[in-house]
């Protein structure tokens, strides 16, 4: 597999482009049972991928469990700060928190106002402007003039350039940090007062390099957005608490990330690639093929606004599966000829996470789905369907805790129209990624729900 990726994409993607729709042709042929004795094999396909699923999920109830447990508490910091040098404020390192913005006047004014109000004794906020067109710099600039007035000690810049892409605004940012920690956040991103002292915790940790931080809905008043947040909560930010146990979270989500300026500069910075769609996944993955740990942390939490309707929730979705598959693409070489089991682990798991179960998973969707309408059969849909149920239930007692049983009947509306309907989405971007689609930024359009 290393031999196929370190090959130029023009002579990848085409092979995966067509083993995964032969393999679609193949999952429905299964189904009707058009070709002899393919049924049964998709049928042991299917019993051997839903191991695969429970041991998946197993090992990351296990080490998310395990990651809970060792979060350090307030009660432990204060114990520790003896040893670990936090007695004063003085003591604390400083942090310049990154926003990069474009045509942000709906959100802006509220995003600053909560960052400059964050319970941190030393850290400085810079804005930068990637080329608006709107009022976002002038609100800027009034909050400034505000800022100056008022008795608040954090350092607030405005920062403009020509219109050149969100990884440029970033490190644009980056030049111009004072700080030893770098936290980037989104432009509606509105963070918990105390995300910072909780972040910066995990650096007492030499190994870390970086620190992913919490991702929920703040516009959450909508049927969308009450699925996107259910799946922030079983999915994504689940998926961040058991990798964190092992030090290789493998995206650090653009609402909230903090970490450590001199490994930003040691990696070259954020990528401006124009034909790169996630550059926070790839400037993770970077840092994990250098050997360092990435960890996450649910106390620092950043609120976001989630798409409230459901074109642009697919063109966001878009973006990110195809990233995903670019920064697997560009980095898997690198992990493999670093030689290093760590690093093999993290090539393998994002090959399996990246594409492969999503893949698999969708095939036996189809299989399922051909063979109920061909036979009405029935056992073998209520069984996928149940155990992906049951598996995203147990998620949910974890992440949930007292009361989860109140979210049982948004989680199977969630599972049975949403959560499909995202997966067929995936595997089209996917495909679309194959086969070289162009593919432009379409930013989300924020409508003001931070509140």
């Amino acid at each position: 597999m290393s031999t196929m990726f370190q090959q130029s994409p023009t002579a990848v993607k085409p092979f995966l482009f067509a083993a995964t729709l032969i393999l679609f042709v193949i999952s429905i042929l299964a189904g009707l049972e058009l070709w002899n004795g393919l049924h049964q094999v998709m049928v042991h396909v299917f019993l051997v991928f839903g191991f695969v699923l429970i041991v998946r999920h197993i090992i990351l109830l296990y080490a998310a469990w395990q990651r809970n447990k060792e979060l350090p508490t307030e009660q432990s910091i204060h114990n520790s700060q003896s040893t670990h040098g936090f007695n004063s404020a003085n003591d604390y390192p400083s942090i310049s928190i990154i926003i990069p913005a474009y045509n942000e006047e709906s959100v802006i004014q509220q995003s600053l106002s909560s960052l400059l109000q964050l319970d941190y004794p030393d850290y400085e906020v810079i804005m930068v402007d990637d080329g608006s067109s709107d009022n976002t710099v002038s609100i800027a600039q009034n909050i400034l003039k505000k800022h100056q007035l008022s008795q608040n000690s954090t350092s607030l810049r405005i920062l403009t350039q020509t219109n050149a892409g969100k990884s440029s605004a970033l490190n644009m940012g980056l030049r111009h940090a004072q700080g030893e920690l770098v936290l980037c956040v989104d432009s509606d991103s509105r963070l918990a007062s105390d995300s910072l002292k909780w972040g910066v915790e995990h650096f007492k940790d030499p190994r870390v390099a970086a620190v992913a931080g919490h991702v929920e809905v703040a516009n959450s008043n909508h049927w969308l957005t009450r699925f996107q947040q259910l799946e922030y909560l079983i999915s994504q930010n689940f998926v961040r608490r058991g990798l964190s146990w092992f030090g290789i979270v493998t995206v650090i989500p653009g609402p909230v990330g903090l970490f450590k300026r001199q490994v930003i500069e040691e990696v070259g910075g954020y990528s401006e690639d124009k034909n790169l769609f996630a550059e926070d996944a790839d400037l993770t993955v970077r840092f994990l093929t250098k050997g360092y740990r990435i960890v996450s942390e649910d106390r620092m939490m950043a609120s976001t606004e989630a798409p409230v309707e459901i074109y642009p929730l697919l063109r966001q979705r878009y973006r990110w599966k195809r990233g995903i598959y670019q920064t697997l693409h560009l980095n898997f070489k690198e992990l493999i000829l670093a030689n290093q089991s760590r690093q093999s682990f993290i090539a393998v798991f994002l090959v399996l996470e990246g594409f492969f179960m999503e893949v698999m998973s969708f095939a036996i969707t189809l299989f399922i789905l051909a063979s109920f309408f061909r036979f009405a059969e029935l056992k073998l849909l209520y069984a996928w369907f149940g155990l992906l149920f049951i598996l995203d239930v147990l998620v949910l007692i974890l992440a949930v805790g007292k009361g989860w049983w109140k979210a049982i009947p948004l989680l199977f509306m969630q599972k049975l129209v949403y959560g499909y309907a995202l997966q067929g989405w995936g595997v089209f971007s996917l495909l679309d990624e194959w086969r070289s689609s162009k593919m432009s930024w379409d930013k989300v359009e924020r409508v003001g729900g931070l509140s």
